[in-house]
């Protein structure tokens, strides 16, 4: 491991950290990028400054390579490389390495401690808890977006598509202030009641990513947790998929309408409870809106960032023949509709990038889709802006 804290000046909230961090088992080092996030944003949890800077968005498994290469353990010499660059880009303020809805829970699907708290010291160290905002509220604006560009609407607000933690990963900006039993604000000086919000909400961020101790779980299932939750509801977003893929093969669904039936089902499940009160806004009734016609219905989808990348990998799969559905399909669907509209650099597995490449979903957005470390290595030097700001 590597400490950085002389090369970033005075760490908010490092006096308050020694004995929070020793009783908890964390790396005081992995924590100063998520400090200084979380001290100098403007408005907590909104991240405005993630927009002027080059990101990167990392799979699970270089999240796992990077664990390794942080431990001294690199599987491959490429590991090491991208652990040292991703490492000092994001310190320089010249590269944010944002999580997804979809990290969090990859991250808690593993059962061993061990490896969540490795996984969990190297994604704090160069992410600094960034997150993308969540599908509801990405998905929503863009939806709003397409509809203004065909009913003549003005397009909506931006948003902000980057802030930090899990809950703005989840489409949720409420945050942690520090109050009183009584509700009122502490009467304390407001620099110390800021460092002790920055420190509290960094330290929280961690162990909830972390997840809790087994000998915490018995308590925290009376509390109503139930990790097994996400599991299930992974499950039945997978069946419908396997249920497809073997209508597909059994040639009960016609392989030459799948565009169409592939993008009926997005609009389905993913679209419909935005798409109804975006109609109202320009009076334009659901049928009516049918009404348009295949032609014009997949032009629209092709608007929508996020439902471009989602519908492409899923009729691609269901066209292969050879693909057998694993609840990895469905979180890299996820993953990559979340990124690739606001990232420049993305990295999936071999088979997700293999799909892209043959589409224009993440083309359009001018969004580099890579598999393997050694090929961000080889992209992101070239691709850094000249000098850093300095700033957070």
């Amino acid at each position: 491991m590597h400490s950085t804290a002389n090369t970033h000046g005075a760490i908010p909230g490092w006096s308050v950290l020694d004995s929070a961090t020793a009783e908890f088992g964390i790396p005081k080092d992995a924590l100063v990028l998520a400090l200084r996030f979380a001290d100098q944003t403007p408005e907590y949890p909104v991240f405005p400054a993630a927009e002027n800077r080059l990101k990167v968005y990392l799979d699970l498994k270089d999240w796992v390579s990077l664990a390794k290469a942080r431990l001294g353990r690199p599987q491959f010499p490429a590991d090491q490389v991208a652990y040292e660059m991703l490492r000092a880009t994001t310190a320089a303020h010249q590269v944010i390495a944002p999580l997804s809805a979809t990290t969090y829970m990859e991250v808690a699907k593993i059962s061993s401690l061990r490896q969540r708290t490795d996984l969990t010291d190297v994604i704090t160290e160069i992410s600094g808890f960034a997150t993308i905002t969540g599908r509801w509220i990405a998905v929503d604006h863009q939806l709003r977006t397409a509809l203004a560009a065909r009913y003549g609407g003005d397009a909506p607000a931006p948003i902000h598509p980057f802030g930090l933690g899990a809950m703005f990963a989840f489409g949720d900006s409420r945050v942690m202030v520090l109050k009183g039993k009584d509700a009122a604000v502490p009467g304390l000086p407001a620099d110390v009641v800021k460092e002790m919000e920055t420190t509290g909400r960094v330290l929280g961020e961690y162990m909830l990513l972390r997840g809790a101790l087994p000998e915490d779980l018995p308590e925290l299932r009376k509390l109503g947790y139930q990790p097994e939750a996400v599991a299930q509801m992974e499950q039945a977003r997978l069946k419908r998929e396997t249920d497809l893929a073997a209508m597909v093969a059994d040639g009960t669904v016609d392989r030459s309408r799948l565009g169409n039936i592939t993008a009926a089902r997005h609009m389905f499940w993913e679209l419909r409870q935005h798409l109804v009160p975006a109609l109202a806004d320009y009076g334009v009734g659901i049928d009516d809106f049918f009404d348009n016609g295949a032609e014009w219905l997949t032009a629209f989808l092709d608007d929508i960032p996020s439902a471009a990348v989602d519908i492409t990998l899923h009729e691609k799969g269901f066209r292969n023949s050879y693909k057998k559905w694993t609840g990895n399909d469905v979180r890299d669907a996820d993953a990559l509709s979340a990124a690739i509209p606001y990232c420049q650099v993305v990295m999936t597995d071999k088979y997700a990038a293999a799909q892209l490449a043959t589409s224009s979903a993440a083309s359009k957005q001018g969004t580099l889709v890579l598999s393997r470390l050694s090929d961000l290595n080889a992209a992101l030097p070239d691709m850094l802006p000249a000098s850093s700001t300095g700033t957070p």
